[in-house]
C-alpha cells in the first residue's frame, strides 16, 4: 500500500494525458481524459490506504447474511445501503422498485438419499426457483443425461418417462452451450416426457451444491422440483448407474411469494455540468443463501459504496453525476438491472459509461471491454494511473457478457465495463457454502475498488463521450466476441 502511495504521488506530477483526435467511425473514438491527476490520486489513495470496502463487505456478509433476492435480509441490505448512503451525505438517494414474478426462500433442509442399490444419505439443497417436492417427496430411478440436445433427448424419452433426472457439468460440455434459454428448453422437453425431477450436480469438491437457480426463467418458479447435490455424490451416481439401476427420493419444501416487490438502491454524486450527463457505478446487492455472498457479489456491492465514500471523503467534484447502483434479482437474470434500464430508457444516451464489478477479491487486472476498439483506446490513455494498480490490461473475452449488470446498459449502446479479475478462486466459492468473508483479500479488494473509481471519475471527467452504438453496432460487438449466440437465445426466450 505505500508503494502504490507513492507511486501515485510520483503520477500526480506527470502531464495530463494528451487530447486524442475524436473520429466519427464506430470503435475508434477516444475519450480525452480531463480529470487531474491529483484528482485521481485523491480518489485512489482514499480507496487504497483508507478504503472501506472490506468494512462494508464484512457488515453484509456477517452482520446481514445471505440476501436472497426479496428476502428479508435482502430488504434489510437496501435499507442499510441507503442509510449509508444518505450519511456519506450522497445526494438523490432513494430505492427504486420493480415487480419479480416469483420470490423464493428454503423453508425446510432438503432430507435425500439413495435407496438402491444401496441405502446413503445424499448431500442436498433444493435449487433457487424449484418448486417443493409433492408430500411424501420425490422418489424414483435415477437417468443420467449425456446432452441437452433435443434429439439426443428424444431419443430416450422412455428412459426419462418417470426418471429423476440428473445433469452435470459434463452434460453442459456435451451440449456445445450454457444457453439458459436452451436448458430451459431441455427441461421443459424432458417435463413433457414424463421426468418428475431434476437433480444438478455441478458443485467443486467438498461442497455441498451449486446454486443454478434457473427456475423457468425471469424469476419463475419450474415445473418440477429441482435439487443440487455436490461434487462426491454426483459421481458416485455415476459411477453406481453404470453398474445398473439407481433409486434415489428426497423431499423440501420451499416459500414461494408470487408478483412481489424488490427494490434497486440508487445514489448519486451530482456533477457540476448542467447537461445530465452521468456514469454508473455498480453491482448487485443479492446472493445465494449457502454462504454469506461475501465475494459474490459482496465484493462488488462493497466497492460501490467504498468508491461513493472514497469520492465524497476526497472533496472532488466530478464533471458529470456518477450515479450508484446496487441492483437486485441478478443472480436469477439481471432482473434488477433489466428493469432498471427500461424504466430509465429515455435517459440511456445520457449514460457516459457503466463500471460492474462481479468476480471477487483478486487482484484486478484491468477491464472487460467486450469487443469495443474505442474503449480499448480511451482506456489506454488511462494507463499511467491503472499500471500502478495492476489493471492497465484490457480483454474482449466475451463469456461474461451477460453474466452480471453492465449487460442490459451494453444492449443500449452504452459504453460498459466490467472489473477484470481472475476467476479460479472465484468460482469454487461463488453460489456455494464456501462463499464467506473469510475467502475475502482486503489488499486485494481495495486494488479493484481503487480501479473501479480511479476509472470512473476519469470517465465522468472526460472532456468528450464515447459514441453509443446502434443496435446494428451493438449485434457486429456480440458477434465480434462470440456472444450473439447467447444474446439470440436470451431474446427469444424473454430474458431481455
Amino acid at each position: 500500500m505505500k508503494r502504490f502511495a507513492m507511486a501515485m504521488l510520483m503520477v500526480s506530477f506527470l502531464p495530463c494525458v494528451a487530447s486524442g483526435q475524436t473520429e466519427t467511425s464506430v470503435g475508434s473514438t477516444q475519450a480525452i481524459f480531463a480529470a487531474a491527476n491529483g484528482d485521481l490520486v485523491r480518489v485512489g489513495g482514499q480507496l487504497m490506504l483508507a478504503g472501506k470496502a472490506y468494512e462494508y463487505d464484512r457488515v453484509l456478509a456477517d452482520d446481514i447474511g445471505p440476501r436472497l433476492t426479496g428476502s428479508k435480509n435482502y430488504v434489510k441490505a437496501a435499507e442499510w445501503a441507503e442509510s449509508e448512503f444518505k450519511r456519506l451525505g450522497l445526494k438523490n438517494v432513494h430505492r427504486e422498485a420493480w415487480e419479480m414474478n416469483a420470490l423464493w426462500e428454503p423453508e425446510t433442509y432438503a432430507t435425500a438419499r439413495i435407496l438402491a442399490p444401496h441405502e446413503q444419505r445424499l448431500h442436498m439443497e433444493s435449487d433457487g426457483w424449484s418448486p417443493s417436492t409433492p408430500p411424501g417427496g420425490v422418489r424414483g430411478k435415477v437417468y443420467y443425461l449425456p446432452s441437452f440436445k433435443t434429439d439426443e433427448i428424444k431419443s430416450e424419452a422412455a428412459q426419462i418417462k418417470d426418471a429423476v433426472v440428473l445433469v452435470d457439468n459434463d452434460t453442459f460440455d456435451a451440449s456445445g452451450s450454457f444457453q439458459f434459454g436452451k436448458i430451459l428448453d431441455a427441461m421443459d422437453l424432458m417435463v413433457n416426457e414424463g421426468a418428475q425431477a431434476f437433480l444438478y450436480g455441478m458443485g467443486y469438491t467438498n461442497n455441498v451444491s451449486s446454486m443454478l437457480g434457473v427456475g423457468a426463467g425471469n424469476g419463475k418458479i419450474a415445473r418440477v422440483p429441482v435439487g443440487n447435490v455436490g461434487k462426491e455424490d454426483t459421481l458416485l451416481l455415476r459411477r453406481l448407474l453404470e453398474r445398473g439401476p439407481v433409486e434415489v427420493e428426497f423431499s423440501f419444501k420451499n416459500r414461494i411469494r408470487e408478483h412481489e416487490k424488490v427494490d434497486n438502491v440508487v445514489a448519486e454524486i451530482p456533477g457540476t455540468d448542467a447537461n445530465g450527463e452521468y456514469v454508473v457505478i455498480g453491482g448487485h446487492l443479492d446472493s445465494w443463501h449457502l454462504g454469506t455472498g461475501a465475494e459474490d457479489n459482496g465484493t462488488g456491492a462493497a466497492s460501490v459504496l467504498a468508491v461513493a465514500e472514497a469520492m465524497e471523503a476526497s472533496g472532488v467534484k466530478p464533471k458529470r453525476t456518477m450515479r450508484f447502483i446496487l441492483f437486485g434479482g441478478e443472480e436469477q437474470g439481471l432482473i434488477g438491472s433489466i428493469n432498471y434500464v427500461r424504466q430509465h430508457a429515455a435517459e440511456m444516451d445520457k449514460c457516459a459509461g457503466v463500471f460492474v464489478t462481479d468476480t471477487g477479491s483478486e487482484p484486478p487486472e484491468g477491464w472487460y471491454t467486450f469487443g469495443r476498439a474505442d474503449e480499448v483506446k480511451a482506456l489506454g490513455a488511462l494507463k499511467p494511473e491503472l499500471s500502478e494498480l495492476g489493471a492497465a490490461g484490457t480483454t474482449d473475452e466475451g463469456r461474461f457478457t451477460f453474466s452480471t449488470d453492465h449487460g442490459p446498459f451494453l444492449l443500449h449502446g452504452v459504453p460498459a465495463f466490467m472489473l477484470w479479475t481472475p476467476t479460479e478462486k472465484y468460482f469454487q466459492l461463488h453460489h456455494k457454502p464456501a462463499d464467506t468473508f473469510d475467502k475475502v483479500n482486503q489488499r486485494d479488494l481495495n486494488l479493484g475498488a481503487a480501479v473501479v473509481g480511479v476509472t470512473a471519475l476519469a470517465f465522468a471527467d472526460a472532456t468528450t463521450d464515447l459514441p453509443h452504438l446502434s443496435q446494428a453496432d451493438v449485434e457486429m460487438q456480440l458477434k465480434k466476441i462470440k456472444s450473439f449466440d447467447e444474446y439470440e437465445d436470451m431474446l427469444n426466450h424473454g430474458m431481455l
